[in-house]
């Protein structure tokens, strides 16, 4: 792994953003991801908006010259938006690279937009957030709503009516806004140096401003150890754990220590509460930061009769999980198979994307298996007995 990790590089674009790549030339794909960071404070759904009106024009073209290209190279470009951060993404030939690649940078450079692409984005819109709100995701908006900084707690995709009466001049102000010297660039596979300078005079020659990051405002912080939310017999117990001040190293064995606790069936959580007459089909166990602040949760399904059953092995879960053997259950996957996404640019590049969204910074392949390397069981369970000895709150979410 330490040879593979040579072909690892960083470093600063001309207009200060930050591009990682990773050579691969054995493999016949490219794959490319961009990160637009944004802070949260602005029309709660404006930033999914702007991601769809970037699909709507480039240049002279419009949609359906934009998706016939890709087809042509038979490689979509996708584009996600999350909290507080948009990302594109392609991965290709490596014949095609260039033009794909180009395609992308004359999408998201585009300023001039009309009526007619509004008109087109708004009822596609209308239809995500019907299906959001068609299906159960109350437990999702109790974990989007926990943050103490509370300009994380917008939904990704706002209120239609909203949207609506967004003006055109309120759309590119908040479009402007995406970049910055804080945009992240991977790229992946068997790129060429002609490659890397295309992606350096493509998005290195993009005017970017200097992102200012306001402190959070101080707030009220609610910190009720028990929620009822909604009434019937069958319920979703949530069980959430929130550290205000995570540490670099906490952060990192997040990952490791969801892993262990809740993934298989021979995860911590399925042999103790199955060893303590709870047979659970699935565990949602999950993890997300913000800053400095983490908060860990998991979430199953019980009856209304069984509620005070569960919230009696809770703590014995805690101690459990404090006694896990991390090392043979996760090693395995986390640490052994970094090797496994040399052969996947596009893994690759989602590794990095996501690596991104937990710590607010790019985290190189070298950084992260230097610090996992190092993981032990003693280390993950003091790392476990800080999210444990953290503010815990349980929600029960009846139908």
């Amino acid at each position: 792994m330490d040879f593979e990790l040579k072909n690892e590089r960083s470093g600063k674009l001309p207009n200060g953003a930050s591009l990682v790549t990773f050579s691969a030339p054995q493999l016949h794909s490219v794959a490319f991801s961009v990160v637009l960071p944004f802070l949260p404070d602005g029309t709660p759904g404006i930033y999914h908006l702007i991601e769809h009106m970037f699909f709507e024009r480039a240049g002279e073209r419009r949609a359906e010259q934009i998706n016939a290209e890709m087809t042509s190279r038979g490689s979509e470009i996708d584009g996600y938006t999350s909290i507080n951060y948009m990302c594109f993404n392609f991965c290709c030939r490596k014949e095609v690279f260039i033009p794909q690649l180009e395609l992308l940078r004359d999408m998201l450079t585009q300023k001039e937009y009309g009526q007619e692409e509004l008109d087109k984005v708004l009822p596609v819109i209308r239809n995500e957030i019907f299906e959001y709100a068609f299906y159960d995701g109350r437990a999702g908006d109790i974990l989007r709503e926990l943050w103490f900084d509370s300009r994380y707690i917008n939904p990704v995709l706002g209120a239609a009516s909203v949207l609506e009466r967004l003006t055109p001049e309120e759309i590119a102000e908040e479009r402007e806004k995406l970049f910055s010297k804080d945009m992240c660039l991977f790229l992946a596979g068997a790129f060429t140096e002609e490659d890397v300078r295309a992606v350096i005079g493509a998005f290195g020659s993009i005017p970017l401003r200097q992102a200012k990051l306001p402190p959070p405002r101080d707030e009220e912080k609610v910190t009720q150890e028990f929620n009822r939310v909604g009434r019937g017999r069958e319920i979703q117990a949530l069980v959430t754990y929130h550290v205000e001040r995570a540490s670099f190293g906490l952060k990192m064995a997040a990952h490791w220590l969801r892993s262990g606790l809740f993934d298989g069936l021979d995860a911590t959580f399925f042999r103790y509460f199955g060893d303590n007459g709870f047979t659970f089909y699935s565990v949602d166990g999950n993890y997300n930061i913000r800053g400095d602040e983490l908060i860990f949760s998991y979430l199953v399904h019980i009856e209304k009769k069984d509620r005070k059953a569960f919230e009696a092995l809770i703590d014995g879960f805690e101690d459990a999980a404090a006694h896990t053997d991390y090392l043979s259950l996760v090693r395995p996957y986390l640490y052994d198979n970094l090797s496994m996404l040399f052969d996947s640019p596009e893994r690759l590049c989602a590794h990095y994307v996501d690596m991104w969204a937990d710590f607010g910074r790019i985290v190189p392949l070298k950084e992260e298996a230097g610090q996992c390397a190092q993981f032990t069981n003693a280390a993950l369970a003091a790392h476990w007995g800080t999210i444990a000895g953290s503010l815990r709150r349980i929600f029960y979410i009846a139908k």
